[in-house]
């Protein structure tokens, strides 16, 4: 009974390593807005368009 449980339990351990991994979700700040409705971004961050046609902050590289 012991073997059969461990058996299942590696064939689980196996198939959960396997699985579809879910995309991590980017997380963008929003721009500030002077009275023209120009948008600018805080330090460490440039304007980006997302594929929606958001107007965006996006993290730079480091």
């Amino acid at each position: 009974m012991k073997l059969k449980f461990a058996a299942v339990s590696a064939f689980a351990l196996v198939l959960a390593a396997c699985s579809q991994q879910e995309e991590p979700t980017p997380v963008y700040i929003t721009p500030d807005y002077d009275k023209y409705g120009t948008p600018s971004c805080p330090a460490g961050t440039d304007l980006a368009t997302t594929e929606a046609g958001q107007t965006v902050c996006n993290p730079t590289a480091q």
